[in-house]
């Protein structure tokens, strides 16, 4: 059975890849990037949908609990080559998920299991630190096989430009290609163990189906406070939808 996540969980696992494992060098140091609050404000056409997500560090400012009214996301940490992260909707467990790093101390492959007991994974493909392919692959009684793959393209500054996704047997289904603004990522969002996709914040993304025939524009727009930190990110979809992520520091 192929594994079904909810809306909710694929908004933790994109929160997941912005904020789980920051890097600090002194963990009593005063981090001037370690974020209190995250808000999310959701702006569709039948509805609006705010969530506010408190977050939770160790000593070691990595995060261990992001935490709202409906959903909570906890992260342990061991000492080996892996770290693993439990999802919870309104209190009840619904999500595992274990992460495997390589040698470079980078996610290569995941374990994901849920409450429905259906079972996923992901394999990582790299040229050095540069991810150049993701698989998703499915188990059932029988098998496992690929569910989804991704193939990304790079610009010559380490930005990715296309992100080509296809099913296991080779079916272009969407091919979402970014374009940059020259402001550098900031801070908050260089996770210790994911390695980054991009080197600027993004400008638009478009996304097609695998005919070309146009499935989405996003525009985004920035705003910063006097320290140069990432206070307000603002997504706005050609379909009139918006979403506006803002971020409160310690």
């Amino acid at each position: 059975m192929k594994m079904q996540k909810s809306a909710t969980s694929i908004l933790l696992f994109s929160l997941l890849f912005i904020f789980s494992c920051n890097k600090t060098n002194n963990p009593n140091s005063n981090n001037l990037n370690k974020v209190k609050l995250y808000i999310e404000d959701a702006t569709q056409t039948a509805y609006n949908e705010i969530d506010t997500f408190t977050l939770s560090y160790d000593n070691q400012d990595r995060i261990i609990s992001l935490e709202s009214p409906i959903i909570k996301q906890t992260y342990t940490y061991g000492s080996g080559n892996s770290f693993s992260m439990d999802l919870y909707t309104y209190g009840a467990w619904s999500i595992h998920e274990i992460f495997y790093l390589n040698g470079s101390a980078i996610v290569d492959s995941t374990l994901q299991y849920n409450n429905t007991s259906d079972t996923s994974s992901e394999g990582y493909l790299f040229s050095g630190t540069t991810l150049l392919q993701k698989k998703e692959y499915i188990y059932s009684s029988s098998a496992v096989q690929i569910d989804t793959q991704d193939d990304y393209t790079y610009d010559n500054n380490g930005n990715m430009t296309k992100d080509v996704q296809s099913d296991g047997n080779g079916n272009v289904g969407t091919v979402i290609t970014y374009t940059y603004t020259d402001k550098p990522l900031n801070p908050l969002v260089t996770p210790k163990y994911f390695t980054l996709q991009s080197k600027n914040l993004p400008a638009t993304q478009t996304q097609v189906d695998g005919y070309g025939n146009p499935l989405l524009t996003i525009t985004y727009s920035y705003n910063f406070d006097n320290q140069g930190r990432l206070i307000k990110d603002t997504e706005t979809y050609d379909n009139g939808d918006v979403v506006v992520k803002s971020y409160v520091y310690y």
